[in-house]
C-alpha cells in the first residue's frame, strides 16, 4: 500500500471514532493468517504519527482507559482493487475510496479529506519561502502566492496516470510570469525549468505542508492529491483512464478527467491512456487556473 492508500484511512478512522466514540483508539495493523502484524516499525508508519484517532503502542493506547482497536489496513473486504492480476487492476468504482471502506463499518457519508499533520513548525516553511522570494515573513504574515506542482507519477505500478512532462512545461511557462511556481516531490525527480525546484528537500509529511501555503496543487492522480485535502489546499487534478474519476476524485478539488474510454485499469502501458494524455488540450489546465485564481 502507498502512502496515499495509508492516507484514505485516516479518513475512515476519523469517521470511526465520530460514530463510535472518542474512547477508541485504533491501532493500524496487517493480518497474515490468524496473526496482527504490528506497522510500528514500518517506514510508512510516519502517517499515522501526531493523529489522535490512532495509537501505535499499546501502552499509549492504553492510557486514560481507551478502548484499542485494530485496524486491518489489508483487510480484503476494505480494498478497491477486487482482482488484481499481472496485466490488469479491476476496482470497484461505484463509489469513492473513502465511502467503500466505511461501508464495512456501517458508515454512511463520510468527509471525504484525509489527516496530515506536517512535523515542522510555521516558522521554519515560511523560512523557506521567504528565502525562495528574497523577503522576510513574520509568523503572523501570509507568504506570497504561489504554485506547487507535481509533474512526475510513479510507474511502478501503472504508467497510465502519467500526464505528459512537456505539458506540464508548456502550463508553467504559460503562467511563470503572473504566479511562480515550486516543485514538490522524490528526491532525483525530473525537474521543469522555471520553477522552484523543493523535489527531495523534506519528508513527505512536510511536503504537505509546503503545499498548504500554496494557493493550488497541481498534479495527475497520486499520493500527494490525498496529502494536499489535509491542509485544505485545493488541487487541480488529472485523471485519465486508467482508473473511475468516482473512486479518487475528492470534490473539493478542480478534477479534469481527460480519459475516453475505461477504467482500464492496465499495468502495461494502455494505448488509449496514452492516446487520451496526447490529445488533451493542456490550455485548458491554464484557463482552470487563471479562472481560479482570478490571474
Amino acid at each position: 500500500m502507498g502512502l496515499g492508500g495509508y492516507l484514505t484511512w485516516t479518513a475512515v478512522a476519523r469517521e470511526i471514532i465520530k460514530k463510535y466514540g472518542k474512547n477508541i483508539k485504533l491501532m493500524p495493523v496487517e493480518q497474515h493468517g490468524s496473526f496482527y502484524k504490528f506497522l510500528y516499525a514500518h517506514k510508512d508508519i510516519e502517517i499515522f504519527k501526531d493523529n489522535e484517532d490512532f495509537c501505535l503502542s499499546y501502552n499509549q493506547g492504553s492510557l486514560n482507559n481507551n478502548l484499542i482497536l485494530p485496524l486491518v489496513l489489508n483487510n480484503p473486504n476494505a480494498n478497491y482493487c477486487k482482482q488484481d492480476t499481472p496485466t490488469k487492476a479491476f476496482h470497484r468504482t461505484d463509489k469513492h475510496i473513502i465511502e467503500q471502506v466505511c461501508e464495512l463499518y456501517d458508515i454512511s457519508d463520510p468527509v471525504l479529506r484525509c489527516y496530515l499533520k506536517p512535523q515542522a513548525a510555521d516558522w521554519w516553511f515560511k523560512e523557506k519561502i521567504g528565502k525562495w522570494f528574497n523577503t522576510t515573513i513574520s509568523i503572523h504574515q501570509s507568504p506570497p502566492p504561489f504554485i506547487t506542482i507535481e509533474p512526475n507519477s510513479k510507474t511502478n505500478y501503472t504508467p497510465n496516470r502519467s500526464y505528459p512532462f512537456e505539458k506540464w512545461q508548456n502550463i508553467v511557462n504559460a503562467l511563470k510570469d503572473k504566479i511562480p511556481f515550486v516543485q514538490v516531490g522524490a528526491e532525483r525527480s525530473r525537474v521543469l525549468d522555471n520553477v522552484i525546484d523543493w523535489t527531495g528537500k523534506s519528508s513527505f509529511k512536510n511536503t504537505a505542508g509546503m503545499i498548504s501555503y500554496s494557493k493550488l496543487f497541481l498534479s495527475s492522480e497520486g499520493g500527494l492529491v490525498h496529502a494536499a485535502t489535509a491542509v485544505d489546499t485545493k488541487s487541480v487534478v488529472i485523471i485519465t483512464g486508467y482508473q473511475s474519476e468516482k473512486m479518487v476524485a475528492y470534490p473539493q478539488n478542480i478534477n479534469v478527467n481527460i480519459a475516453t474510454h475505461g477504467p482500464c485499469g492496465l499495468k502495461a502501458e494502455c494505448p488509449d491512456c496514452k492516446r487520451d494524455a496526447v490529445n488533451h488540450d493542456w490550455r485548458e489546465i491554464v484557463s482552470l487556473i487563471k479562472e481560479e485564481l482570478c490571474l
